[in-house]
């Protein structure tokens, strides 16, 4: 734990994503709250909460009880702002904090509304297992938001062979959509909406290049063992191009 060279750590990449560690930082993270209707009543995990952004941003501007969860040792850190008094299982109190590892989440059954799971899925080894484990969590009628990176199908065939059993890109371990949907249905979720916003991944590529000044540079500076997995070198050779999208299900019973 805390060496595996996971990309959202590098500093090439804080640098242009910020805390949200994300393309589009809280864009779709706020549309997702007009979507599903989150307000104050509502009790929402963010899994695999990184810094916490969404976990703040949740309760900050929309005062809806939120918990934040996150296997990273810098955890306690970066989330100073949790405080141990927070208990968002008690109306009106601020955002809460649990360690744990996706998909073992310290959860009872039908707890949550709603679950944010944003450039995280991709990154779990066993995604039928975590996905059952938000069905798990969430209440009849709540809603599962998922933004994560693609493959278009046409590279489907192409990079079957590239796959790597421990990712440690969002590239890694991204599935094309219709795999990816195909598991979050098989996990008992209805989709209810389904948003490409490649332009949001095409404008990171952007602000690299700004804040690098090229994406050859970006891919110089990250560090470790990150672009030996085939499917990031190929994104660096740019031989494979990925896509973004938010996916909004829903468990209905």
């Amino acid at each position: 734990m805390g060496q595996v060279p996971f990309l959202f750590r590098q500093k090439a990449l804080t640098a242009v994503s910020g805390s949200t560690l994300r393309p589009g930082g809280l864009t779709l993270t706020e549309s997702a709250v007009d979507v599903c209707g989150f307000d104050h009543t509502h009790f929402v995990l963010d899994a695999g909460c990184g810094c916490g952004t969404t976990t703040r941003h949740l309760w900050e501007k929309y005062q809806i009880r939120s918990m934040g969860t996150d296997i990273s040792p810098d955890i306690s850190t970066d989330m100073k702002w949790a405080g141990k008094k927070a208990d968002p299982f008690s109306r009106g109190t601020g955002p809460g904090l649990a360690r744990s590892r996706l998909p073992a989440l310290p959860f009872k059954s039908r707890v949550f509304n709603g679950i944010f799971c944003e450039c995280v899925l991709s990154l779990i080894p066993d995604k039928q297992t975590c996905l059952a484990e938000f069905f798990r969590l969430l209440k009849t009628n709540g809603k599962l938001v998922i933004t994560d990176l693609y493959i278009p199908q046409l590279f489907e065939n192409r990079i079957a062979p590239m796959r790597n059993i421990q990712p440690t890109s969002c590239i890694d371990g991204a599935l094309t959509l219709m795999d990816l949907i195909r598991l979050i249905e098989g996990a008992g979720f209805k989709v209810d909406i389904i948003e490409d916003h490649t332009r949001l991944l095409k404008q990171m590529a952007g602000q690299m290049v700004f804040e690098h000044g090229s994406l050859n540079n970006f891919w110089d500076k990250v560090t470790g063992s990150i672009c030996d997995n085939s499917l990031s070198r190929a994104c660096k050779n740019g031989t494979l191009r990925p896509g973004y999208c938010m996916i909004i299900a829903g468990k209905y019973e």
